[in-house]
């Protein structure tokens, strides 16, 4: 390792040896995170939780609205849903918000964001739906085969009614690209681009509004090809800028994929109540969440990806279905989780296999905690049935309790509060980000007949941490050396300040420490040394200084900079330098942090406790 130091460390008076925490106004934010979170700082009072994105809408879809009695959804039941939706303060949004929102780091959503979509412009519901909407003040959109309209459907709403419609400001109108299911044209993706286009077009010249978005709300046919590749393509190609799919219920968030939106399918038997419980659940979680399973909305919390769930009080059973292996499912709302700490309670010991997963993505190694033949077991998943053991220990029967805790790099498992190993496990690389998952399992038996994978719990507990940083001096003496073990668990970043920039120059400190990199790899916490800009630099100095960040990034014993600006920083023209930097240290395979301080808030050195608090504006320290 060379750094441009002295090798031998100076000698530090313990007055001034100070360790700086930091507790962030905005946390620690990397990557693409940094202009959403530059945009939003101007007013910020409390943390923000960067484990998740700011901003995600949701969207609920409708079927047919009848004032028959049968498999439709009743217009009592209508309006009820849309009253709970408005009382519980969501507020509806239009696709061209959306769509601004998803192309303009200016662009807000309002809180609770949700979108009312109808999966087709029938005359009866239409007739119901719409003065409803017009009575709360709500907007929706409707998906229209257009084939069907040209036709004169007398089930289907007039061209002169779409067009009032339109004009209403209550509806924007989409293509339904697929009303058929099984459609022809699907195979050969250059006609159905064509035909896509052409209904656009028709659309757009009738209502003269412009049409965004197409969906396709059954699953993609695979003798049609790769829907993952062939949508996108052909969304594009017929002149759409967002399409939505058959998928889980989810929310949809800023950095994902425009073609492959999701919706929630609102049930014709739900109660308004069990409505509302499905969009507050599928929100982003940005708290802690605990179920104990003692009410019937429990289930509103849980995406099943396979297999069934049943929840009695007191108990959640996951089970797998008739002829497969195992089953899946994840907490709905932690899709873009990060750092987290998750506890399940199990009634007993499953049979078969139980796993627990944090930043799950079955396309990616990752970390899991679970039970099989009696054990407890840690393991790195690095492919399908392919895991190296990290850690084991044999238990009893009877109830259990499994913890695991994920912050930055490393991961701590427990059982029954007892660690399994003495210090963090590497999380696998390309492990960033994903939801809380729980698995059972039945490795296949000789027999024709696969056995039962049950599990049984009584309680969950997963909560989101905010991503901290430790910014320390290069030479830590006893007393620092101790703060540091003490708080090593809050950690992801360590960062003892090797460099600054003021008056149009830079600055390495005289001193350093091998220990603390060292300290940091074994702790499994990104090394990325500080470097603390002056408030008052112009903007001028931006070339010289990215140049001279570039070159310190580039030292092979870091993971990449912490960069360290006061808020006063925050304006359009470091906003860019800043999102261009982090781009330009990524391609070079390193990391830049940037940590936002409130000048106005900073506390001041205390000497008789040896380390300096750096807080956020909602932050006290006594």
């Amino acid at each position: 390792m060379q750094h441009r130091f002295p090798k031998q460390p100076l000698p530090v008076s313990h007055k001034r040896n100070l360790i700086w925490w930091l507790l962030l106004i905005a946390a620690v934010i990397t990557g693409h995170e940094l202009p959403k979170l530059l945009a939003s700082t101007g007013n910020q009072t409390q943390p923000v939780v960067t484990s998740i994105e700011n901003q995600a809408f949701l969207a609920l879809s409708f079927g047919k609205v009848s004032n028959t009695p049968g498999l439709a959804i009743s217009v009592n039941s209508l309006k009820d849903d849309l009253n709970a939706i408005k009382q519980a303060g969501y507020h509806t949004l239009s696709m061209a918000q959306i769509n601004r929102w998803r192309t303009s780091n200016k662009e807000s959503l309002p809180s609770n964001p949700v979108l009312l979509t109808f999966e087709e412009a029938n005359r009866e519901t239409i007739e119901i739906v719409d003065p409803v909407l017009a009575r709360l003040g709500m907007t929706a959109t409707v998906f229209v085969d257009v084939a069907e309209l040209e036709q004169a459907n007398i089930h289907l709403v007039s061209w002169h009614k779409l067009e009032l419609m339109a004009k209403s400001g209550r509806w924007e109108v989409a293509v339904s690209a697929c009303p058929n299911g099984d459609d022809q044209g699907f195979a050969n993706p250059v006609l159905l681009a064509q035909k896509l286009s052409q209904q656009r077009q028709r659309l757009e010249q009738r209502l003269q509004i412009p049409v965004l978005v197409a969906d396709c709300s059954r699953a993609w046919n695979p003798a049609y090809g790769d829907g993952a590749v062939i949508w996108p393509q052909t969304l594009t190609e017929a002149g759409f800028t967002m399409g939505f799919v058959a998928a889980a219920s989810g929310a949809n968030y800023q950095v994902d994929s425009a073609n492959h939106l999701k919706r929630i399918r609102v049930s014709r038997t739900w109660a308004p109540a069990e409505l509302v419980s499905q969009l507050n659940n599928n929100q982003p979680r940005r708290t802690e969440f605990v179920d104990q399973f003692d009410s019937a909305l429990s289930a509103s919390a849980w995406i099943v990806d396979s297999g069934e769930m049943t929840i009695a009080p007191g108990n959640l059973r996951l089970t797998n279905s008739p002829n497969e292996q195992g089953a899946l499912m994840s907490l709905a709302g932690t899709e873009k989780w990060r750092d987290a700490d998750v506890e399940v309670q199990l009634a007993a010991h499953p049979t078969g296999q139980f796993w627990l997963s944090l930043r799950n993505d079955p396309h990616r190694a990752s970390i899991r905690l679970g039970i099989a033949n009696g054990q407890v077991l840690l393991q790195e998943s690095l492919a399908t049935d392919v895991h190296r053991q990290l850690a084991s220990v044999d238990v009893s029967e009877g109830p259990l309790t499994l913890r695991l805790r994920v912050v930055g790099k490393g991961a701590m498992a427990y059982l029954n509060d007892q660690p399994l190993t003495n210090r963090p496990v590497a999380m696998p690389e390309g492990a960033e980000q994903g939801p809380v998952a729980l698995a059972v399992w039945q490795p296949a038996s000789e027999s024709a007949d696969l056995t039962e994978a049950v599990v049984n719990l009584s309680k969950v507990i997963a909560k989101p941490l905010v991503a901290k940083a430790g910014i320390i001096t290069p030479v830590l003496d006893e007393t620092g050396w101790q703060q540091l073990h003490d708080a090593v668990e809050q950690l992801a970043i360590l960062s003892p300040q090797y460099f600054a920039w003021q008056d149009g120059k830079s600055q390495a400190l005289a001193a350093y420490d091998n220990a603390l990199e060292i300290f940091a790899r074994y702790h499994q916490l990104s090394f990325q040394p500080a470097v603390v800009v002056d408030g008052q630099t112009p903007l001028s100095d931006a070339p010289l200084l990215a140049g001279q960040l570039l070159n310190w990034a580039s030292e092979s014993g870091f993971d990449g900079l912490n960069l360290v600006v006061n808020d006063s920083m925050l304006n359009d023209g470091w906003r860019a330098f800043l999102t261009d930097l982090i781009q330009r240290i990524r391609q070079a395979g390193k990391t830049l942090t940037v940590t936002v301080l409130d000048v106005n808030q900073q506390s001041q050195p205390r000497d008789a406790n040896n380390f300096l608090w750096m807080v956020a504006s909602s932050s006290s320290i006594n």
